[in-house]
């Protein structure tokens, strides 16, 4: 992997891990598109990048949850990480058990093409209810346990986990900013499990071997993560979800066509 194909990696990581229309499907399309493997070290350091610029952006929620469990010396007190746990229990279980299958068998461009399409109209029907949760307090661990096994469906490469988990936000009755924000809360744990279990899975010494470009794909998929995470909060309400939906149906079209050509 040359240094070029690296940053333009990051740059496709950063972007679509927070935007709903998916980030390994760009990943892998990507990747065939310029010849080149997806190494497993290297997306570790794609996925550390993305954890630290959400936890560095809800920073102040994350504090409030250690301070929280500090004062009541109980991991249970707080409401929001009782919502957390128990959203990511799903995709965490079903990932350790399904690994082999999905990487096996649905990392097609068939696949992609197909859950791109089918799940852009999910999101464009959900946008559709109406909403009358607007904070993440309103979120029940009812609604947190569905949207984590919603996110459980982000499995399958082209479904998107940020698109998937407001959808089910939103059929919820969160409205768009709730949802966004309580699918980015999240990533925290799911991401930083997925980069834990890579970083147990492969050789240290390859990281080590390739820390500068290592490092590069660090910065770049953390800047530009942060970036997308900070426009999307701030604009959602005012760009609605559209924009996504018309160019996961496109995406999805252009790829059958090339299938079927």
């Amino acid at each position: 992997m040359t240094y070029l194909e690296g940053i333009f990696l990051a740059a496709i990581q950063g972007l679509t891990e927070f935007l709903p229309i998916s980030s390994s499907a760009h990943l892998i399309l990507f990747s065939e598109f310029m010849g080149s493997s997806q190494n497993l070290f290297y997306d570790i350091s794609l996925h550390f990048g993305t954890l630290m610029a959400v936890c560095i952006y809800f920073r102040s929620d994350l504090i409030e949850i250690i301070n929280s469990v500090i004062k009541h010396k109980s991991l249970s007190n707080n409401l929001l990480l009782r919502q957390l746990f128990i959203s990511c229990i799903p995709t965490l279980f079903l990932g350790f058990i399904l690994i082999d299958l999905i990487d096996g068998y649905l990392r097609t461009s068939t696949v992609i093409a197909a859950t791109t399409i089918f799940f852009g109209f999910i999101l464009f029907l959900a946008t559709f209810n109406k909403s009358h949760k607007t904070h993440i307090e309103e979120i029940t661990l009812r609604d947190a346990l569905i949207i984590g096994l919603a996110q459980s469906l982000a499995l399958i490469p082209g479904t998107s986990r940020s698109g998937i988990t407001i959808s089910a936000g939103l059929l919820l009755g969160l409205d768009s900013k709730t949802a966004s924000k309580f699918s980015f809360l999240m990533a925290i744990p799911t991401i930083g499990a997925i980069a834990s279990y890579q970083l147990l899975s492969t050789d240290i010494g390859f990281l080590i071997q390739y820390f500068q470009i290592n490092l590069l794909g660090l910065i770049v998929s953390f800047v530009i993560a942060y970036a997308t995470i900070d426009f999307f909060i701030r604009f959602i309400n005012r760009i609605g979800f559209l924009p996504f939906i018309l160019y996961r149906i496109l995406l999805g079209t252009v790829l059958f066509s090339f299938i079927f050509s």
